[in-house]
């Protein structure tokens, strides 16, 4: 074997080393949830069932909008993950997950986000500004909301409140991350869904 030979040989098996040590891991995508939708009812919820309820606009902040899933690892530094990422629009997500999960807890099927079309004159409409919707991996996530209420019926009523909740990380990884945001959403679902109740007619 001559010496051209081996330098080829050398060369190929140094590309492919290198090759090797810059590949990426596998990017993972993650959806938020809704809650069971197969959990039983109170009974004090099933009285009323033709409200047509509206969901939306619904905001996040502009750090939080984007397909990297974003956490806190300080007062004031955030952590943008380019391989845990949200399977589709986080925002989208967010209004979607508000609007099912009300739908569960009235409960209504005429639930509609404010870009879709409706038919039926609406009763109420949800606007949602969420100011805050991150946390430390394996620690306290936290959701800081203004949230509205608008009855639209002859009698209207505007409803506006502020809503703080927090949930602790069942593990360090991502999945443990976004499974506590879900149930963030859920504890501000119920709070919307309450006052909704609450307006309905006696």
């Amino acid at each position: 074997m001559n010496k051209q030979t081996i330098l080829s040989l050398s060369l190929i098996a140094a590309t492919m080393l290198f090759a090797g040590c810059g590949s990426s891991p596998n990017s993972k995508f993650y959806i938020l949830s809704a809650v069971d939708r197969n959990a039983p009812i109170p009974i004090a919820t099933m009285k009323n069932q033709s409200a047509v309820v509206k969901v939306g606009p619904v905001s996040i902040p502009d750090m939080l909008d984007q397909s990297q899933i974003v956490s806190r690892a300080g007062k004031n530094m955030l952590v943008v993950d380019e391989y845990n990422r949200w399977s589709g629009d986080l925002q989208s997500d967010v209004q979607r997950i508000i609007g099912e999960n009300i739908s569960i807890m009235l409960p209504t099927d005429q639930v509609a986000l404010s870009q879709e079309i409706m038919l039926l004159p609406v009763d109420f409409q949800v606007i949602v500004n969420i100011r805050e919707f991150d946390g430390a991996l394996g620690g306290v996530v936290t959701l800081n909301a203004d949230w509205t209420v608008a009855r639209k019926s002859k009698e209207k009523y505007v409803r506006a409140k502020k809503s703080v909740f927090q949930e602790k990380a069942d593990g360090v990884g991502y999945d443990a991350y976004v499974a506590a945001q879900s149930r963030l959403l859920e504890k501000l679902s119920q709070e919307i869904a309450d006052e909704i109740r609450r307006q309905l007619p006696k």
